[in-house]
């Protein structure tokens, strides 16, 4: 790696005028190394002082690069550890005005136009949580707000939890839900609760970046299977079954992350049968299955002794709320409560009160009907907008896969779509190894400010798409 700085007038982070940023040369470096796997998930870049002195650069300017990467997302800083890539794995967050998340231009200065955070897309929930707050202290429970509460939560929540999590034909017994502080609360504590069974964790062969977040913390390793408009590959499926030991299988059968596939009748059913005869644990992540108007039986219904389902109320309500219910098999809330205690003691007591009286009243309901309803405008937007023969989509839900066509790469693209203002998550943000997988982009639709931004961002990206690739930056 070779840089050169222009010291000229102290200012040892710029190149001459017209040139790149040098603190964004050693970042864009440093995430086409981890793009291409010099630098896996779970590794560590060099320490800032030593890779200074091998550029010849000054240690602020490298630390800058590593605070670039760190804000997109690509690795995580650790006083003990150094930093260490995740890959893609957690999504870039920056301050907004509005409160929301923005990305920032490839220069820095220039906010560009975000599309990479599930978030709903009205604002329904302040004018609600306005009117409930006026009222809650009127509440009988309001009192138990400043107490400690059971880490499992309190008996009401825990039946409104159940209530969430119900579906046609399935009415789930609040003995076996556990309120959790968000769905990655509640995929930690099952995953907690599954340690000391050894073994790896199948899942889509592109999936929920927050799983492998969380493979490197647990130090499990993540398997890819193959999976097509139906779901996972009941044959890949079975044959990984046999040849190694599985500690779980993990799937979103609903508006699947990043594909956008919902899982058929057929396929959940296969999926349970293998794992009940080679006794492997279900994970079900259906945060986005009450966007669904006609919903399939869920997972958990269908095998509730060995299924471990999870959900919460921030991609409908608000990421702010950080509610999440957790539905154990039975006997085995017990356990996933120790995992609450032992990182959060309890749910926050005032978000469990307000999503408990939205999903006991009404009011979840209102605003589940006003995010249903701008999504639907939204998918019209990308399918006019976006080419049809390249985009996934479903009416229910927040974002569309766009395949890219070659001679683009899913990175190659992101990046070129980035330098002209719109940021988006590659197909290696989602890859759980080092298999070959489909080339594409998710576009989060709900994040756009309002449906004239999100139109704006589309037709760029239309624009990309019907362009060659362009290199952006040289080898340093």
């Amino acid at each position: 790696m070779k840089i050169e700085a222009n010291r000229a007038s102290g200012e040892d982070n710029l190149q001459t005028k017209g040139r790149q940023a040098t603190y964004l040369e050693v970042s864009r470096s440093l995430e086409e190394k981890v793009r291409n796997g010099f630098y896996p998930p779970g590794s560590r870049l060099p320490p800032q002082r030593d890779l200074a002195l091998e550029l010849g650069i000054n240690v602020s300017t490298v630390s800058r690069a590593y605070k670039e990467l760190q804000a997109r997302g690509l690795i995580v800083a650790s006083k003990r550890r150094g930093s260490i890539v995740t890959g893609g794995a957690m999504p870039p967050v920056h301050a907004r005005a509005d409160g929301g998340a923005l990305a920032l231009a490839a220069g820095g200065a220039n906010a560009v136009i975000d599309l990479t955070v599930n978030r709903p897309a009205t604002g329904e929930f302040l004018a609600q949580l306005t009117r409930t707050m006026a009222n809650l202290a009127r509440d009988p429970r309001y009192a138990q707000t400043q107490e400690y509460q059971p880490p499992q939560g309190p008996d009401w929540a825990r039946a409104a939890g159940a209530q969430w999590i119900a579906a046609p034909g399935f009415a789930p017994t609040p003995d076996n839900v556990v309120v959790t502080s968000g769905a990655q609360h509640g995929l930690y504590a099952v995953l907690s609760s599954l340690m000391g069974h050894e073994g790896v964790i199948l899942s889509d062969q592109l999936t929920y970046y927050g799983l492998k977040a969380l493979a490197p913390v647990f130090q499990f390793e993540l398997v890819g299977i193959p999976s097509d408009h139906e779901g996972l590959l009941p044959d890949r499926l079975e044959d990984a079954c046999r040849r190694m030991r599985v500690k779980a299988i993990f799937t979103v059968p609903n508006l699947q992350n990043p594909t956008v596939v919902t899982m058929s009748l057929a396929r959940r059913a296969a999926l349970v049968d293998i794992a009940r005869r080679h006794h492997i644990a279900i994970i079900e992540d259906d945060v986005y299955g009450p966007l669904v108007r006609a919903r399939l039986p869920t997972i958990a219904s269908l095998c509730p002794e060995l299924t471990f389902h999870v959900t919460s109320t921030s991609k409908i309500l608000a990421p702010g709320l950080r509610i999440g219910y957790l539905l154990t098999p039975p006997h085995g809330a017990a356990l996933a409560a120790e995992a609450v205690r032992t990182t959060a003691w309890m749910p926050a007591p005032l978000s469990t009160l307000i999503v408990t009286r939205w999903i006991e009243d009404g009011t979840a309901q209102t605003i589940l009907d006003a995010q249903r309803t701008e999504l639907d405008a939204r998918q019209a937007l990308a399918r006019e907008l976006l080419p049809a023969e390249h985009l996934a989509s479903d009416p229910a839900c927040m974002f569309v896969w766009l395949r890219v066509p070659a001679p683009w790469r899913s990175d190659d693209f992101a990046a070129n779509a980035l330098a002209r203002g719109v940021n988006t998550m590659p197909a290696s943000a989602f890859a759980v190894d080092r298999s070959t997988v489909e080339h594409g982009v998710r576009i989060n639709l709900a994040c756009a400010e309002s449906r004239e931004q999100l139109t704006r961002a589309l037709q760029i990206l239309a624009h990309t798409l019907r362009d060659r690739p362009r290199a952006l930056f040289g080898t340093i």
